[in-house]
């Protein structure tokens, strides 16, 4: 398959997507991965003072969405975090929104992506600085996806955790093997959740959907409280370069590779994705209308940055950084052990 599969795909079916209702931020969408590289979007025209041949360059969309745009965009941002991240182990943290909040997620786009960003950072940091388990302040990097393997709907956060972080004396301290306690991590994150949800609603911000009445709202909301909540905490990285290899195949571009699309029909399109509860390749096929509406569902909301960083990571903690970096290194230091930018492409 081309690499512009999706930009056929999207082209063929224009007609189809036009006669579709779509929020403004698909439509922006469409157009871009439409007409990316072509002369729509306008074209630049290089030459020499000894007249050799003229370079024509078509001009790119640079959309997010666009897979076309994107592996340069991804072999940016890794440079970028070699140079932010510390040379010491890291955690990986997932955290996951319930399912029963996905038809209040579609109506409230925005809303929880700040609810995920700041209840992800906030139970971490809470945890973190309790003397009871490690009293630093660590450095976290936090990506928000909104998809699963099957381009669902599945919002969740990705966190880059540093294995250690400063002191209350300003001191490096590493956490060792052990991050915090699973239990603890789930039942703060719930209600940190669970508290800022119930502030929205009251104070207006919150729109429930249609069919969704404010008892029910209030029935799902007490439901919640009563199941677990999904947060894992993965192994221990040597540093962060796995997590930053494996979240900059999704930074740009959409939540699907060209690659995964294994066969198009003006029926129907079929797809590689790898089940994570048997690590198994298998194929879904969808019809193309389904297809890209579920590609579309995940187009980020204008404005919208999803991937953010706190504490030792954030940009105002430059000088906290460079006093960690002094002791322990930056990923700059290990290019040869395999940071390879194609991993990530």
């Amino acid at each position: 398959m081309s690499d512009r599969i999706l930009q056929a795909i999207f082209t063929a079916f224009t007609p189809h997507l036009e006669r579709t209702p779509q929020p403004l931020k698909n439509r922006k969408a469409i157009y871009a991965i439409t007409h990316c590289r072509k002369r729509s979007l306008g074209v630049s025209y290089f030459s020499c003072k000894d007249n050799h041949e003229v370079i024509e360059q078509l001009h790119s969309c640079r959309h997010r969405s666009c897979s076309l745009c994107a592996q340069r965009q991804r072999r940016e941002w890794i440079e970028a975090q070699k140079s932010r991240l510390l040379n010491c182990p890291h955690f990986h943290v997932v955290f996951t929104l319930p399912h029963e909040y996905l038809s209040l997620w579609r109506y409230n786009e925005a809303l929880f992506t700040q609810i995920l960003f700041r209840a992800s950072q906030e139970t971490l940091f809470t945890l973190m600085k309790d003397r009871r388990h490690h009293g630093v302040t660590p450095g976290v990097l936090i990506a928000l996806h909104t998809w699963g393997r099957q381009l669902t709907l599945h919002p969740h956060t990705h966190c880059l955790v540093t294995a250690g972080g400063l002191n209350a004396e300003n001191e490096w301290q590493s956490t060792g093997d052990f991050l915090l306690p699973i239990n603890a991590v789930k039942a703060l994150y719930r209600g940190k959740v669970q508290g800022a949800l119930k502030a929205a609603f009251e104070s207006k911000e919150l729109t429930l959907p249609p069919d969704l009445p404010v008892a029910e709202f209030w029935r799902l909301y007490r439901s919640v409280y009563q199941k677990p909540w999904s947060v894992r905490i993965e192994e221990q990285y040597a540093h962060g370069k796995g997590v930053v290899i494996y979240l900059a195949r999704y930074f740009k571009g959409g939540p699907l590779n060209p690659s995964q699309i294994k066969a198009c029909t003006d029926k129907a399109i079929e797809f590689s994705y790898r089940d994570h509860r048997d690590q198994r390749i298998k194929r879904l096929r969808l019809t193309p209308a389904d297809f890209l509406q579920r590609l579309l569902t995940h187009v980020p909301a204008n404005g919208t940055h999803t991937v953010r960083y706190y504490g030792l990571y954030a940009g105002c903690a430059i000088h906290k950084r460079s006093r960690c970096q002094t002791q322990l290194g930056s990923l700059q230091a290990i290019q040869s052990e395999g940071f390879s930018l194609r991993d990530a492409v």
